[in-house]
């Protein structure tokens, strides 16, 4: 016989969607101290959907307005990703910038043109996000720069979960500063942009 015992339970009515899809279920702020893994999320739970690199911007915004998500991997025509975009990136300065740049209308503007490149992007393993604290994480997107910090299995080579600045500045209550190495000067104009917008 095992030692497992039954959860209570009562019959589900009245139901509304939480406002964060985290763990503070009281709207209280999260310790930094906290284990990270529960601000990660988790895409083999929760998977998200993938946008071909040839769509444009509108139906973007439609797909990931439809889906509830902020965000989406950019597929190629052999679905690999290549990218990523959320919709804190869609609604920045940089697609207008974008379409300046290559002299065209924004409606003309494919997701490719404004996605984030999966090279630019960084990555680390769960093993590391197990044994890590909220304070970690945010630490270490201050320090690269990264608007998002990818996680993947053991092998390095599937993305399971990915924690988003946004997010962590929410949750945890803190002004997070990410600041990307600038070549050249219109990429500190462009950063700026960027994150007044966020």
């Amino acid at each position: 016989m095992n030692a497992f015992t039954p959860l209570e339970t009562q019959t589900a009515s009245n139901l509304t969607f939480a406002p964060v899809k985290f763990a503070n279920t009281y709207n209280q702020l999260i310790d930094e101290n906290e284990p990270a893994l529960q601000l990660m999320h988790n895409l083999v739970l929760n998977p998200i959907q993938h946008i071909e690199i040839d769509t444009r911007l509108d139906e973007v915004e439609l797909i990931l307005n439809k889906t509830h998500h902020k965000m989406s991997f950019v597929i190629d025509t052999k679905d690999k990703i290549v990218g990523l975009i959320s919709n804190a990136r869609l609604g920045s300065r940089h697609i207008l910038a974008t379409a300046d740049r290559l002299n065209c209308h924004r409606k003309e503007l494919t997701i490719g043109d404004v996605m984030l490149p999966i090279n630019t992007l960084q990555q680390t393993n769960l093993k590391q996000v197990e044994q890590s604290t909220v304070g970690s994480i945010t630490k270490t997107m201050e320090q690269t720069g990264s608007e998002f910090l990818l996680v993947t299995d053991d092998t390095q080579t599937n993305f399971i979960g990915y924690f988003g600045v946004i997010d962590l500045a929410k949750v945890v209550g803190l002004n997070l500063y990410t600041v990307k190495r600038a070549n050249k000067f219109s990429d500190i104009v462009d950063t700026l942009l960027h994150h007044t917008e966020i």
